[in-house]
C-alpha cells in the first residue's frame, strides 16, 4: 500500500487539530467564523460540495472507480460496512447536539437541512475523507494524490459551512476516516475471503443498485438533483461495462 505514512502524518495533524481546539475551548468560535466567511461563495457551491460527502455519492464514485479496478469493490465494500457501524455507534451512543440544536439559528448560515442531534463524529467528513484515504493507498502520482486529499477536505469543511456539523465533528470524523481507509485496506490483504469474487460481486450488485435509486435521490440540499442524476446514472453506465466484462470471463472459463 503506498502512501500510508501521508495519510498517517494528515490523520495525525487532524487529531492535533481536533485537541488544540478541544483544550483551548474554541469549538463554538471556530464554528461561527468559518460558517460565516464561507458565504463569500454561493450556496449551491457549499450544496453540492457537502453532497460528495454523503454516502450515496460515494457510493456512486466507488462503484465508477471499482468497475475500473475491481479490487477495490471488495476493500471499498469492508471500508463502507465498518465506517457505518463504527461512526454510527459513537453517534447514537454520545449523542451530542448539534450547531442548530444550542445555538440561535439566526446566527449562523444554514445550507439545506437543518439537523439538531446526533452530531459527533461527523460521518460526512468520515465517508469523504474515507473514500479520499481508500484511493490515496491506490494512487501512485504525486498531484492525483494531492487532489484526493484537497477533494476529500473540501467536502469534510462543508458539513461546517453548510452549518450542520461542529469543528471537532470533523477534524475527528475526517481523522478516523483516513485510518479507517488504512485499516479496511489492510483487513481485505489479510482475510482471504474478503478477496473473493462473492464478496466482489455482492459490493457491485449493492453499489449498481444504490447508483440506480441515486438518479431520482432528493438530498435534501438546494440544487444538487443534477449531481445526484449524473453520478447515479454513470455509475449505472459503469456498472453495466463491469457487469458485461463479467459475463464474458465466465463464459470464457466456461469453454
Amino acid at each position: 500500500m503506498s502512501n500510508v505514512k501521508s495519510i498517517v502524518f494528515v490523520a495525525i495533524v487532524l487529531f492535533v487539530f481536533a485537541i488544540i481546539t478541544e483544550l483551548m475551548n474554541v469549538n463554538t468560535e471556530l464554528f461561527y467564523w468559518f460558517n460565516q466567511a464561507a458565504g463569500v461563495l454561493p450556496d449551491w457551491i457549499w450544496s453540492n460540495l457537502t453532497f460528495t460527502a454523503d454516502t450515496l455519492f460515494v457510493v456512486a464514485a466507488m462503484l465508477i472507480i471499482a468497475s475500473r479496478k475491481p479490487e477495490l469493490f471488495n476493500s471499498g465494500f469492508v471500508l463502507l460496512i465498518i465506517g457505518a457501524v463504527f461512526v454510527q455507534g459513537f453517534k447514537f451512543y454520545l449523542d451530542i447536539p448539534r450547531p442548530a440544536g444550542v445555538l440561535d439559528r439566526e446566527s449562523f448560515n444554514i445550507i439545506g437541512l437543518t439537523v439538531t442531534s446526533r452530531s459527533f463524529p461527523s460521518g460526512h467528513s468520515f465517508t469523504a475523507m474515507a473514500l479520499a484515504g481508500l484511493l490515496m493507498l491506490h494512487s501512485r502520482h504525486l498531484m492525483l494524490t494531492g487532489l484526493l486529499l484537497v477533494f476529500g477536505l473540501l467536502g469534510a469543511i462543508s458539513r461546517v459551512a453548510v452549518g450542520a456539523h461542529w469543528p471537532l465533528d470533523v477534524f475527528v470524523g475526517s481523522a478516523f476516516g483516513l485510518l479507517f481507509a488504512i485499516f479496511a485496506q489492510y483487513l481485505t490483504n489479510q482475510v482471504a475471503w474478503l478477496q473473493g469474487y462473492r464478496l466482489q460481486y455482492t459490493a457491485a450488485f449493492l453499489m449498481t443498485l444504490t447508483s440506480a435509486y441515486l438518479i431520482f435521490h432528493n438530498s435534501g440540499y438546494p440544487n444538487t438533483q443534477p449531481i445526484c442524476i449524473i453520478t447515479g446514472s454513470l455509475g449505472v453506465l459503469f456498472a453495466i461495462s463491469y457487469w458485461l466484462q463479467v459475463m464474458r470471463a465466465e463464459r470464457s472459463s466456461a469453454q
